[in-house]
């Protein structure tokens, strides 16, 4: 079966109206004085938005699983989901929460990478060619100037997404991270 690229999750035209309320990275400096108000919009529109994902069962199995499953937090033996849990963030509290913006952007929008990026290296998962991969990835990261350590998770989601086994997924990680 032939890999696709990952697609974004096809939103409801309710679920468009929310995504445009919500600033996924609001950042201090840019945002000046409306920080807090950005943040405060943010989040209630995140809830909201998740809910209605998660009751029509919209969000994909992989993302998910990136989010809940202990397996694929590569720096903890706890998910995602449990770190929030464990810091005393439980249930819809997690879904308002700022730091739930980045994962609910990869449920919606899927792996942060360049469109060719992206496409390049599911044409090396249909062609199997697994070496090439980790050199792929760590040219990637050279050639566009990614950010090593953002690009590192963004490969490892891209690998699962591209049906990739867990351990594959992390080597293609690693390689990304160790680009110099």
């Amino acid at each position: 079966m032939k890999v696709q690229p990952p697609e974004p999750i096809a939103l409801t035209e309710q679920e468009r109206a929310l995504v445009e309320r919500i600033d996924f990275e609001p950042d201090h400096m840019r945002l000046h004085g409306r920080f807090y108000d950005v943040i405060e919009q943010s989040c209630e529109a995140a809830k909201e938005l998740s809910v209605s994902l998660i009751e029509r069962e919209a969000i994909p199995k992989v993302r998910w699983a990136y989010f809940t499953d202990p397996a694929l937090n590569i720096k903890l033996k706890r998910s995602r989901m449990e770190v929030f849990e464990g810091n005393g963030t439980r249930g819809g509290e997690i879904l308002e929460h700022p730091h739930f913006l980045p994962y609910l952007r990869y449920f919606i929008f899927g792996p942060q990478l360049p469109q060719p990026t992206i496409s390049g290296f599911c044409e090396l998962v249909n062609r199997r060619d697994d070496r090439e991969l980790f050199n792929f990835a760590r040219r990637e990261v050279r050639q566009r100037g990614l950010d090593r350590h953002r690009a590192a998770e963004e490969f490892f989601k891209l690998a699962l997404e591209c049906g990739l086994y867990e351990g594959m997924a992390r080597l293609v990680r690693d390689a990304a991270l160790k680009t110099r």
